[in-house]
């Protein structure tokens, strides 16, 4: 793809990636839209080489949201490795962006992410796709497990917070959010924890 100096700095105006990486995917796209999804891609390549980095993430700080009308809030715990990243600009934006979620969104989230929903609640979904979902007489039999798995992330990924549509923009999710910094940052970040308090509930 042609490019000029003005669509390198627009590109990193629009991604947040670095020189190098804006340069090598316009020289590797052949459309825009594709520089953009090379960009995406490197950074969550990056972040999930972060993400399982045996690094400890004691760092970060206490963050909360209360709504303008006091009805709705939420308070949780974001850390990280470094007091350098939590004193961050962009990891501070990411919490009061968490907390906002975890207030604004409807569903309300109850956990962080998939893995932390109870075997009793995936056994109970299970129960119910099983006996209730009439579509599943015509699934066959060999992929009857890969379909009843996709459901379940479907109905219950509603209520995990990584997997729900950002409230501001429902074309990114939660998760990709969070990676975005942690690609942004070197440093993985993680949700310890998190509580929603609702007026009168």
């Amino acid at each position: 793809m042609n490019y000029a100096a003005a669509d390198v700095k627009k590109l990193r105006e629009e991604t947040g990636a670095t020189f190098a990486d804006c340069k090598n995917a316009l020289n590797d796209a052949a459309t825009w839209e594709e520089a953009l999804k090379l960009i995406d891609a490197k950074r969550d390549k990056k972040a999930q080489k972060m993400q399982v980095a045996d690094r400890e993430t004691k760092q970060g700080g206490i963050f909360s949201y209360i709504h303008h009308n006091h009805s709705v809030g939420a308070l949780l715990e974001l850390n990280c490795s470094t007091d350098f990243v939590a004193r961050s600009e962009a990891f501070r934006k990411l919490a009061s962006e968490l907390a906002l979620q975890i207030a604004g969104a409807h569903p309300a989230p109850k956990y962080v992410n998939f893995e932390d929903v109870p075997a009793e609640v995936i056994a109970e979904a299970r129960k119910s796709i099983e006996e209730n979902d009439p579509s599943m007489a015509r699934v066959p039999a060999g992929r009857r497990e890969e379909v009843i798995n996709n459901k379940l992330k479907k109905n219950l990924g509603e209520q995990v917070l990584m997997m729900q549509p950002w409230v501001k923009d429902d074309t990114v999710v939660v998760g990709d959010l969070v990676r975005k910094v942690i690609a942004d940052t070197g440093e993985n970040i993680v949700l310890r924890r998190f509580s929603r308090f609702e007026l009168g509930k």
